[in-house]
């Protein structure tokens, strides 16, 4: 009897370990699905790689419509007003940076064929004022940058030799002729040393982040208008 049980014991622990160690087949159905969402995930990868390369070329072709000569025209027909200052990429049609003797750089960006500025006389300018990185502090002009609308815009007269304009601004405009425009980097020595130097923005808030900024070199873009003798 204990012999009879003791086969009986060992077969059955026999088959429930090959049962443990045999996995079982996977279904058929399971096989056809799998296939199934192993193409769909082939076809929406070949689809992505088509659409990216149908999107490179389009870029390709459009960037070859428009020549690099055509761009250059159109940023100097523009006034180069709306240039973010020093960070923009340098015109090679330009002229570089030239020093005063002061120390004071500028470009000129437009000669101008009037007649020519100098210290006693009163010129009407507008201009453009920048950090030196290119943000944006505040112009006379309308539409530059982000400016709200209900800032005052419009030309501004200052008095050349008067010793109310900062310096740096007074030795850029002097020796300008009428018409010209110039780019003039003004370091925080020639600029507001003095809170109460020309020019200054009309708004508590515009007067407020020049005041934040009136340590640093400032950017001016400047248009001279009108010389009016003295």
């Amino acid at each position: 009897m204990q012999s009879k049980l003791s086969s009986s014991g060992a077969a059955t622990g026999r088959s429930s370990n090959a049962q443990l160690r045999s996995p079982s087949a996977p279904k058929s159905s399971q096989l056809c699905a799998s296939s199934t969402r192993d193409a769909a995930t082939s076809s929406v990868a070949v689809d992505r790689r088509q659409l990216l390369a149908g999107t490179a070329a389009v870029l390709i072709a459009t960037s070859a419509e428009v020549p690099a000569a055509a761009v250059a025209a159109t940023k100097a027909a523009s006034g180069d007003w709306s240039s973010p200052g020093l960070a923009a990429p340098e015109d090679e049609n330009l002229p570089k940076f030239f020093k005063t003797a002061s120390g004071v750089k500028v470009q000129e960006l437009a000669p101008g064929s009037g007649e020519v500025a100098k210290a006693g006389d009163s010129v009407l300018i507008d201009y453009v004022l920048r950090r030196n990185n290119g943000y944006f502090i505040y112009s006379t002009i309308e539409g530059i940058s982000f400016q709200p609308r209900d800032v005052p815009v419009g030309p501004i007269r200052l008095q050349l030799g008067s010793g109310n304009i900062i310096d740096g601004l007074q030795d850029a405009l002097v020796g300008m002729r009428q018409g010209g425009k110039r780019r003039v980097l003004v370091p925080p020595e020639l600029g507001y040393v003095s809170s109460v130097l020309q020019p200054q923005p009309p708004t508590f808030a515009t007067k407020r982040q020049l005041a934040n900024h009136s340590s640093e070199s400032l950017l001016f873009e400047i248009e001279l208008l009108r010389v009016l003798p003295a």
